[in-house]
């Protein structure tokens, strides 16, 4: 066997059509010659176009499978001959064909790179993947949680979590409203990005949170206990003499970011007001 056809593809032998047309797709895609400078590129691109063009046909495959060749057991010439590609070849006839070339050609001016263009647009509108913005609050990333997507396939849940980071992409495989011409459909990339809440905001790249305290707390200390955006809960010592407005830094314990790097957490210390009658009166004679 001159070429292994599984192997040019990276497919098991038991691959399904799908399967093949979409490892077919990929590394069409990486070698395509107009995309892909690489020298060799072009070589690699014929191998893995004469490989799919075997493993795709029935006929081809069966014969492949059972002789050795796509021809079946007569040997004669065809795609196990190698790299006839040029003027008077059957396979070339084929693959003109196939890129919506209509009749053989007979002029050598058409060469390779009519042929990448042709796939190469086909390719494209083979693109079945799609991309969803979520926003996930930044209360959320304290624990595991789920987000409810509604999708033109159906609603899921995505779990989000713990260690999520901005930008991240949750797979969720088949659940593309794109469907290939093999009847495949294609995955949906969930993409993470937090937003503000009522318990924590951003900041730069630091999260703010803010803690209420007495009049008397500030005045003569306490400790507080504050969740953190990693799960975690971290205790506190507030001085006496602390003042409105004053922030305690709890370093890295807010949000991943994109490198993969935690910002940190700050804690902003605020005056709690009773609003009650009774307290009232009472700040009213302290005033006097």
């Amino acid at each position: 066997m001159a070429k292994n056809y599984y192997d040019v593809l990276g497919v098991s032998k038991e691959a399904s059509e799908q399967d093949i047309k979409r490892a077919y797709r990929k590394l069409a895609k990486q070698y395509h010659p107009d995309v892909n400078k690489d020298p060799g590129a072009q070589d690699r691109f014929k191998s893995i176009q004469e490989a799919f063009d075997v493993l795709s046909d029935p006929e081809k495959k069966e014969n492949y499978d059972r002789y050795g060749s796509p021809d079946g057991p007569t040997f004669g010439q065809g795609f196990g001959g190698g790299e006839s590609y040029g003027e008077g070849s059957a396979q070339f006839e084929d693959l003109f064909r196939q890129f919506g070339g209509g009749s053989r050609t007979t002029s050598r001016t058409f060469g390779f790179e009519d042929m990448f263009g042709s796939f190469f647009n086909q390719a494209v509108e083979e693109d079945l993947d799609e991309t969803v913005r979520v926003n996930v609050p930044l209360s959320q990333l304290t624990r595991d949680s789920k987000v409810s997507l509604r999708l033109q396939t159906g609603t899921v849940n995505v779990k989000i979590p713990q260690g999520a980071y901005e930008g991240q992409k949750l797979r969720l495989k088949g659940k593309s409203s794109r469907v290939g011409q093999a009847g495949d459909r294609g995955d949906v990339y969930v993409e993470l990005h937090f937003t503000d809440d009522d318990t924590y905001r951003r900041e730069g790249s630091n999260v703010i949170t803010v803690k209420r305290l007495r009049p008397l707390e500030f005045l003569d200390g306490t400790d507080v206990i504050v969740s953190t955006l990693d799960g975690g809960r971290v205790k506190l010592k507030v001085k006496p003499g602390s003042r409105p407005g004053q922030r305690m830094r709890i370093p890295g314990r807010g949000f991943m970011t994109t490198t993969k790097v935690r910002s940190d957490l700050f804690v902003q210390l605020e005056v709690e007001l009773p609003l009650d009658a009774k307290h009232r009166s009472v700040y009213e004679q302290l005033e006097h």
